[in-house]
């Protein structure tokens, strides 16, 4: 492969182009509706995807969409900003995309104007409600956790995610570019690596890790306690939390490349998904909050009105949303998430 990161999930070798009628798509696990992929493909269309487990991964995947063979990929606020800025992707509007007017404004500025608005939620803590009796309420009941969760604990790969907890226990920005707050964060991490028993995306060490059921405690996006529930086979058992400190306000964005050889197709598969009956659909499906305005009144109340989903607006005002950061932060906030790593394997090998 033409990049080094520590962790790819591919779902297939990428080798043969894809057929004229089939799309591939980069994406994170379970994060695709079966209803959703059935009615594309009832349209004599296909998806083949590429998962990824973190947005390292997901960034070197596309910086090299060519060899990848990429035609879709869901990405983040700021990466469709920057990749779209450097001439990686088409750029979408009504004319391409009709659907897109069924999308909240706030939502579609937050994608830009290279990538459409997919699913979007909060960061917080997924919890064994069969082990841990009390829900936690601090990100510090993650960081410095009771005993009973020590090597218990999931956390997530990523510079910038791995991060927010710390920040924010600390009452800092989840954009910050002070060093000695990054540094402080890094002191809180540090400790906290005898306490977890993996990096690993949650869902995906769920589904391939023999230890999964020792995972009781982790780090998640919200809607992700939905698909540990479904790996677990116990509807229930996970359950989720907003720390009191704070959390992220996110939102996922779908964008074709321009090296795509499919990209009309490409262009008809976002404007499908944002169709009011298959958005709520998805949404639901995946137990994550839609962008899409059309599709409110087309959800179940039950999830409509279930906060985990679509928080309150007291959780609401304590978010933050991501900002570009500059380069000399991000390179920082990678030696920090590589220390932390490689803290936590050298402590599994003694």
């Amino acid at each position: 492969m033409p990049f080094n990161i520590r962790s790819v999930t591919l779902c297939f070798a990428i080798s043969l182009p894809a057929q004229a009628d089939t799309l591939r798509l980069l994406n994170w696990d379970e994060y695709l509706s079966d209803h959703t992929l059935s009615q594309w493909q009832a349209k004599g269309h296909s998806i083949e995807s590429v998962l990824i487990d973190n947005d390292e991964t997901r960034d070197a995947v596309l910086l090299n969409s060519v060899e990848n063979l990429i035609d879709l990929a869901v990405i983040d606020e700021t990466i469709s900003k920057r990749f779209g800025s450097e001439g990686r992707l088409v750029e979408i509007n009504e004319s391409n995309v009709p659907s897109l007017a069924n999308v909240d404004p706030f939502w579609r500025e937050r994608c830009g104007n290279y990538a459409v608005p997919y699913l979007w939620g909060t960061l917080g803590i997924a919890y064994r409600s069969d082990v841990v009796t009390k829900p936690p309420t601090s990100w510090y009941d993650l960081l410095q956790p009771e005993n009973a969760l020590k090597g218990h604990v999931g956390m997530m790969d990523d510079h910038i995610d791995m991060l927010a907890p710390a920040l924010f226990a600390n009452g800092h920005s989840l954009n910050s570019e002070n060093e000695t707050e990054l540094k402080q964060a890094f002191a809180l991490l540090k400790q906290q690596t005898a306490h977890v028993q993996t990096y690993e995306y949650p869902i995906t060490y769920l589904g391939n890790s023999p230890d999964a059921d020792q995972l009781h405690m982790a780090m998640v996006y919200g809607g992700d306690q939905h698909t540990m529930n479904l790996k677990a086979g116990k509807k229930g058992l996970w359950k989720y939390a907003v720390p009191q400190e704070g959390t992220v306000l996110w939102v996922d964005c779908m964008a074709v490349t321009t090296s795509s050889k499919n990209q009309a197709l490409a262009l008809e598969f976002i404007d499908f998904i944002n169709r009011p009956a298959i958005a709520a659909q998805n949404a639901e499906d995946l137990y994550f909050a839609t962008p899409n305005t059309a599709a409110k009144p087309l959800l179940s109340d039950a999830f409509r009105l279930n906060s985990e989903v679509f928080p309150p607006d007291e959780i609401i005002h304590r978010s933050q949303l991501y900002q570009e950061l500059s380069r000399a932060n991000v390179k920082l906030r990678l030696r920090i998430t590589n220390a932390v790593i490689n803290i936590y394997e050298s402590g599994k090998t003694h």
